[in-house]
């Protein structure tokens, strides 16, 4: 299998708002862009850092609540 191939096929697997997460990264290196692609300034970086996305807090709340 190319990898032509398998993108393609990891793609058709992702939903609509995995896409809209993928697609500036995609456009970007379509274009070649002189500025680097910044995973800090992605929409999938700035959801992993929000508040509704607490999986830190979620694992370590018995050591929370300890302190």
């Amino acid at each position: 299998m190319t990898i032509r191939q398998e993108v393609l096929e990891l793609i058709e697997r992702l939903s609509d708002e995995q896409l809209n997460q993928l697609l500036p990264l995609l456009i970007s290196t379509r274009n070649s862009a002189s500025e680097a692609f910044s995973s800090e300034s992605s929409q999938a970086y700035q959801h992993w850092l929000s508040s509704e996305n607490n999986v830190y807090d979620e694992l370590f709340a018995d050591e929370l609540a300890a302190r």
